[in-house]
């Protein structure tokens, strides 16, 4: 079964991005979508995306098998896993920590100053409501 690139000429703006981003998608010959992911806009292999995963991957349904943060290529997040491996039933089989390109354990992940600075401004955010 083959698949064909399609890229989307919908530009996604940020005011904090520096990278024009764009989002291109993967579908299979029986129409099902393999896969999309949120690139440079002059370099699909430059994953970046400031909202959500920069990738994601499906399968032979909606359902995802695979999620990847990226920040300027780089695996990263803050607020959770950086690579996410799910089942076919939906739960999560394995996940990876990563902060600016470096995996962490889950320990070290909690502790690193990015991810407690995060913590204090959503607990401020939850006190103000």
């Amino acid at each position: 079964m083959g698949c064909r690139f399609i890229k989307l000429v919908r530009k996604i703006p940020s005011w904090r991005l520096v990278l024009k981003v764009k989002k291109s998608v993967r579908y299979c010959d029986n129409g099902i979508m393999a896969y999309e992911h949120w690139h440079r806009e002059d370099n699909r292999y430059y994953h970046h995306r400031e909202d959500g995963p920069a990738y994601i991957e499906y399968w032979k349904s909606v359902e995802r098998i695979y999620e990847a943060w990226y920040i300027n290529n780089k695996r990263h997040r803050i607020d959770g896993p950086a690579r996410i491996y799910y089942n076919p039933d939906g739960t999560i089989y394995k996940n990876y920590y990563y902060i600016s390109g470096e995996r962490l354990s889950k320990e070290q992940w909690e502790d690193h100053p990015l991810v407690q600075e995060w913590l204090i401004k959503e607990a401020m955010k939850e006190a103000l409501k």
